[in-house]
């Protein structure tokens, strides 16, 4: 605890001004006590600068208290991450796969006419609409995958070890998961679909943006087809010369 680290110089502190007070009191010549005072005062100089530092780290605990525990609730709600959270940990798996050449997909899973939702029941609705999409989203994921917010209500999801045709599948088993909910809305039963466009990392890819730009374009694709339907970017070979099929869906 930050509170520790006060310990050695309230000791050093005390040890000074005990110094001066038993030279003081002992008789000791009076040339020796001005070398014990520097010394107490100095103590009480690095104490007292100890507190101020306390005092001021605990001053921004408090202040970012409120925005942690803002982030925290509604990572708690929904189940995502923040967006910087997850470059974070995608940037993480992005190197590991490009070290081993392990597979990995990202999924952009976007609501279909959400603009049309938030005007005829409000944006109140949209919010509890893409909460419940999430949520959808989490729970048909495994522990090591990675989902967080993305751009508008989209929401991305990171899938390490898994190769595009197991990628395709879970793409495929959200959307059919959505489709079977329904959100009660002040007695009115809501529902949603969605569209989802899939990516597979392989070895045209210098980074994972340029992953991300496939599976918005992949996505697009998607809503020009109709939406409520996965569609999935041109499979790249993870190594140079090796052939892979192209899957669309």
């Amino acid at each position: 605890p930050r509170w520790s680290l006060l310990v050695v110089p309230a000791v050093a502190a005390l040890a000074g001004l005990a110094a001066h007070l038993a030279l003081t009191f002992s008789g000791v010549p009076a040339s020796r006590l001005p070398a014990s005072f520097a010394f107490g005062v100095a103590a009480v100089a690095l104490l007292l600068a100890g507190v101020l530092w306390l005092a001021a780290a605990l001053l921004t605990l408090r202040r970012d208290a409120p925005t942690a525990q803002a982030a925290a609730r509604a990572h708690e709600l929904s189940g995502a991450l923040s967006r910087p959270q997850f470059t974070q940990l995608a940037e993480r798996e992005w190197s590991r796969s490009r070290r081993y050449d392990s597979d990995c997909a990202v999924l952009l899973v976007d609501p279909d006419h959400l603009g049309r939702i938030n005007d005829e029941h409000g944006s109140r609705c949209g919010d509890a609409l893409l909460e419940r999409i999430t949520q959808v989203c989490g729970g048909l994921l495994r522990r090591p995958d990675v989902l967080a917010r993305y751009d508008g209500g989209a929401v991305v999801v990171l899938l390490p070890h898994t190769d595009p045709i197991g990628a395709l599948d879970v793409a495929e088993r959200i959307r059919t998961e959505v489709l079977a909910q329904r959100l009660d809305w002040h007695g009115v039963a809501i529902s949603a679909t969605v569209s989802v466009g899939v990516a597979a990392i392989g070895s045209g890819h210098a980074s994972l943006d340029a992953l991300l730009r496939e599976a918005e374009q992949a996505l697009d694709a998607a809503k020009a087809a109709g939406r409520n339907c996965v569609r999935a970017a041109p499979i790249r070979p993870r190594r140079s010369g090796e052939a892979r099929p192209v899957i669309s869906k």
